[in-house]
């Protein structure tokens, strides 16, 4: 239990409601959220004596000398002669009471977010810039897991992170890592049979301080982290801006609709930065796979684009391609169907080569129209 959980029991004692006996250990146990409860406590006793001021009450003479002869409080004021109805007045102050009570609960809230996630960030050699990771920052086994592979010209880093505890804003790290030396155009299918071997290092990481670690026929590998209080859109690229780069073809949580009727919705994203050929392969069970590309190919219809949203019209259909954040600096797109595509017929990897689901990735037209696909 901690105060972000407790926060709803706080507020379920002050409705009277009997709460979970961890939950009531903790609220004892913690200043912060017995702070919070005896301010709870306070706002519902304030706020029935203020609605008692819309009784009617005959105000009393006031001698104004004796009020000139010391200074009056606010709350002195409330109950004195005044230009504002006494009914008006109470009603000013239960709105400030409910104002200053709702700021309370921002506050407590965004505290409790504050922290939630982890922003891990990895400095290898095989990179110039450092590869991101978000997970949660807890113990609580709910992606609080970090999977990645970075590719350099004589190998593959793969690494695997989970988050053991967290306590006083500090983070016990969980980390294995393996170096395969193979050439770049490789591919190797990420599994967790490659760190079966792997024995896992133990790292305690603070928000700002830089650690290393050891990799083996690698070298150092450098550890940064920060606390987030949410995931961000693109979690490997959480500095992603919303405008694309001249050089950038994204796709992040497609929706294809045809004839106002959806025919594929997935998450995640797919990027390309370096390809001039950039293009979406996007496949969907009995349909075959849509490829959309940055450039004119056999057979392709011209499509417009604005922003996240692609329209074509294709076989007597009129399409609209949906995705979350702005797809390409350009306002044109080609895009060709093709019907008998099957995954496990083209895909090189294994878990990949599934007919039975969605799937996407944004690659060079290139290599998406080879025989064999690597992913």
């Amino acid at each position: 239990m901690n105060c972000e959980l407790a926060a709803e029991y706080v507020s379920a004692l002050c409705d009277g409601q009997k709460i979970p006996q961890v939950a009531a250990e903790h609220i004892g146990k913690c200043d912060r959220c017995h702070r919070e409860l005896n301010e709870y406590a306070a706002i519902g006793p304030e706020l029935r004596r203020l609605a008692s001021l819309e009784e009617s009450a005959p105000v009393p003479q006031v001698d104004r000398t004796l009020l000139s002869a010391k200074k009056i409080g606010w709350w002195q004021r409330g109950f004195a002669t005044m230009k504002i109805p006494t009914v008006a007045f109470g009603a000013m102050l239960m709105a400030i009471f409910a104002l200053s009570s709702g700021l309370v609960l921002v506050r407590a809230r965004a505290g409790a977010a504050a922290g939630r996630f982890l922003e891990l960030k990895y400095k290898s050699p095989l990179a110039a810039k450092p590869n991101i990771c978000v997970m949660r920052a807890d113990g609580s086994h709910k992606d609080n897991t970090c999977d990645f592979v970075d590719h350099g010209r004589e190998g593959l880093l793969l690494m695997n992170t989970r988050v053991i505890s967290n306590a006083g804003g500090r983070a016990q790290l969980g980390i294995r890592a393996i170096y395969i030396p193979v050439s770049q155009d490789t591919e190797v299918d990420y599994n967790e049979a490659l760190f079966k071997d792997v024995p896992e290092t133990l790292l305690a990481v603070d928000p700002g301080n830089k650690q290393e670690i050891q990799v083996a026929n690698l070298g150092t590998l450098e550890v940064e982290a920060e606390y987030l209080d949410h995931i961000p859109p693109l979690v490997y690229r959480p500095q992603e801006t919303l405008d694309p780069n001249p050089r950038e073809f994204r796709i992040v949580a497609p929706v294809l609709v045809r004839d106002n009727e959806v025919i594929a919705n997935a998450d995640g994203s797919s990027i390309d930065t370096g390809s001039p050929d950039a293009t979406l392969m996007l496949y969907v069970p009995g349909e075959g796979r849509y490829l959309v590309s940055s450039v004119p190919f056999e057979s392709a219809v011209e499509g417009s684009v604005h922003l996240g949203k692609i329209t074509f019209s294709l076989e007597g259909h009129d399409y609209l391609l949906l995705t979350s954040m702005p797809i390409t600096v350009s306002d044109h797109v080609w895009i060709k169907h093709e019907p008998t595509f099957k995954p496990s017929e083209r895909m090189v990897r294994a878990s990949d080569a599934r007919d039975d689901r969605t799937m996407y990735l944004v690659r060079s037209l290139k290599k998406l129209e080879e025989q064999r696909i690597q992913h």
